[in-house]
């Protein structure tokens, strides 16, 4: 049977840079994480669809200011390659892999009900036909990674659960 699973890596190491192992001194320049263009003196980080960038002056306005950008990864570049190594791996995002919960079906009719919209209507805020909704629904169809985001975004609920939880383990805290 085939799984689609989610991977997400955890958000306080998204978005540090990824160090060299060798032995000879780099200087990394950093760039605009929308448009690419070279980050000047004063970068921003900011939240566009819920993820967190570090972009130019211009493109700031298109997302929601979070703070100041981390500290700057310093040129200088550890001599040894097997300590480089050994801490870039040490230093790799940890990845928990969801899976859509079982019973989808049931959290995403009673969520629709809840919000007083019709298959129709859901289907057209979520660009989807109405098919889909109503196959969804009455479980003739798994919602993929892009309809299940779309779904979780637009009635607010969760359809995600850990492949610990479904194996039957403790959930994880997450």
């Amino acid at each position: 049977m085939f799984r689609a699973y989610l991977k997400i890596c955890d958000p306080t190491i998204l978005g540090e840079a990824f160090k060299a192992s060798s032995g000879a001194h780099t200087n990394v320049k950093a760039a605009c994480e929308v448009c690419g263009s070279p980050l000047r003196a004063s970068p921003n980080r900011v939240e566009i669809d819920g993820a967190i960038m570090v972009v130019c002056n211009n493109c700031a306005r298109l997302g929601k200011p979070m703070g100041p950008v981390a500290p700057a990864i310093p040129a200088r570049v550890r001599a040894n390659p097997v300590q480089g190594a050994l801490r870039t791996m040490a230093q790799r995002p940890t990845e928990i892999e969801y899976e859509v919960d079982p019973e989808y079906y049931l959290l995403i009719r009673q969520a629709r009900e809840k919000l007083g919209l019709s298959q129709e209507q859901l289907g057209k805020l979520l660009n989807e036909k109405p098919s889909v909704i109503k196959m969804v629904e009455s479980k003739k169809l798994k919602p993929d990674v892009t309809l299940t985001r779309k779904l979780m975004h637009e009635l607010k609920i969760n359809l995600l659960v850990t492949l610990s939880e479904l194996e039957g383990g403790r959930p994880t805290g997450i």
